[in-house]
């Protein structure tokens, strides 16, 4: 019990002389920690609770010098613990939101892969992902993780440190009322959910249409020689084809995908 009291002592003396930063910092880290749970890359349910943690601190110290020095928060100007909670929580809520934003653009990517996996008719073909930890098709695995690697080596990390280095310019740490509807264009985020199949069906807009012809020539087919069996040669002619096209517009691919993400990198 003694060592229990130095120990509340020991920390209510170096609360009051480091309390400002203390209260900034702590702040600062559950902001990034919700970032971490909902942005992309860290809310991989594979990517353990200690890497998201780690992955806090490490935006917590990249940024600690953007705390304000003289501003004292409620808890270490008169130990108000219900204010300070209610400053936790805006920052919680801030930074899920923008790691909310943040992976949505990487949906588009996920949705081109789940439409290009039905049309070419491999949607019964599902594998278990550990990343989401649940059966995913074989070509939405595959987008992810190309819009992954593109994302990391067009500089997504600094994007986001900057869209984190932004939120704090805007949505202060000590401010209980934050702004958000004021702040952040809902329209654009509206659009921006909402055009998520279209994108995805632009990306893969060549297998579509190829398919789609594929899909014609063979009930013409069927219409002027009843006797090939056209249903079984669709399961073997369109996920060949389909995977073909997808070879030869790889590159192609690549470039709208790298420029949707440099297009909507304004968002960070």
């Amino acid at each position: 019990m003694m060592q229990f009291d130095a120990a509340m002592q020991s920390f209510a003396t170096i609360h009051k002389q480091y309390g400002p930063m203390l209260d900034g910092l702590l702040l600062m880290f559950f902001r990034m920690l919700a970032f971490a749970s909902t942005g992309p890359i860290f809310n991989r349910k594979t990517i353990p609770i200690l890497i998201k943690i780690s992955a806090a601190f490490f935006l917590t110290g990249t940024l600690a010098w953007m705390i304000p020095p003289d501003t004292q928060g409620p808890l270490s100007a008169s130990g108000l613990y219900g204010p300070f909670v209610l400053q936790l929580i805006m920052n919680i809520v801030v930074g899920a939101l923008i790691g909310f934003i943040a992976d949505m653009i990487l949906q588009a990517a996920y949705a081109a892969g789940n439409t290009m996996n039905n049309q070419i008719g491999l949607s019964s073909a599902m594998i278990m992902d550990p990343a989401n930890g649940k059966q995913a098709m074989l070509l939405e695995m595959l987008f992810s993780y190309i819009t992954v690697l593109i994302f990391i080596y067009l500089g997504g990390m600094h994007w986001m440190i900057a869209a984190l280095k932004r939120s704090l310019e805007v949505f202060p740490l000590y401010t209980i009322q934050q702004p958000i509807a004021q702040v952040i264009d809902l329209s654009y985020l509206v659009d921006l959910s909402g055009n998520v199949l279209l994108v995805g069906v632009e990306l893969v807009s060549p297998v579509i249409v190829v398919t789609m012809a594929v899909d014609v020539m063979l009930g013409i087919v069927n219409r002027t020689a009843q006797q090939m069996p056209v249903f079984q040669l669709s399961f073997a002619l369109k996920p060949s084809i389909g995977v073909a096209i997808m070879w030869i517009t790889l590159s192609t691919f690549l470039q709208a995908l790298s420029d949707y993400l440099n297009e909507h990198s304004k968002i960070f």
